[in-house]
């Protein structure tokens, strides 16, 4: 061991009030990523960054503080560098050979348009709209000749259909480029192979395809199609 200094009591002292205040600041720094996963006040990519680079510093303050590294000699330091490359390293290639790269072949967002029509057969949750107000089905019916509401429940916003195909995918998210017009979605898809889904949105405004954008992510790669 290295740079004990000749009162053994004193440099455990000193020690304690160190390791007492990191930890203290690994905290704050815990608190602050899960602010800013729940919060997402950024882009997905400089979350990422961010979260990478506060793990960064809780890890540098692990291995040099908690581990003893800085007491010790330099040439354990070096021993765990090199394993730590070692490890990574072929942690990131066996990620990187085995994964398939994600494909966005479908992403369409488009607005609900179907007027109300007499003697027509309507399904629950079939959206219709009347005079640019529109209409949700309460239940499985049959349309009378003339427009009543005793089957029907107004709705506030303008129904859309959102439909994505992906070659492969374990997590999706979609989100609307235009804050006056929010939407967001993210779900993991199962099975991850040949994705397909759609989801009805009401949104406050008309929108898009160019709207919104949507994030595909594998193991080792993240896929954005704007």
């Amino acid at each position: 061991m290295s740079g004990h200094s000749e009162d053994p009591v004193a440099e455990e002292s000193k020690r304690f009030f160190t390791f007492f205040n990191l930890s203290m600041i690994l905290v704050a720094i815990t608190g602050l990523e899960i602010v800013i996963i729940y919060v997402q006040s950024f882009e997905g990519s400089t979350i990422i960054g961010v979260l990478f680079a506060t793990s960064v510093l809780k890890f540098i303050g692990v291995i040099w503080w908690f581990m003893h590294l800085r007491w010790d000699k330099i040439l354990n330091t070096i021993l765990f560098l090199m394993g730590l490359v070692i490890a990574l390293g072929t942690y990131f290639a066996v990620i990187y050979m085995a994964d398939e790269h994600p494909v966005v072949e479908k992403f369409e967002v488009s607005q609900i348009k179907n007027d109300w029509k007499p003697d027509t057969n309507y399904k629950s949750g079939d959206y219709v709209s009347i005079n640019d107000k529109f209409y949700i089905a309460k239940s499985d019916h049959t349309s009378d000749s003339n427009w009543t509401m005793d089957s029907w429940n107004s709705v506030d916003g303008v129904p859309h259909m959102i439909s994505w195909k992906i070659s492969t995918a374990d997590l999706i998210e979609i989100n609307s480029k235009k804050p006056e017009n929010p939407f967001y979605h993210l779900y993991s898809p199962s099975p991850q192979n040949n994705v397909e889904g759609n989801r009805t949105a009401l949104l406050e405004q008309v929108g898009a395809t160019e709207d919104f954008r949507i994030k595909v992510r594998s193991e080792a790669f993240w896929v954005e199609n704007n």
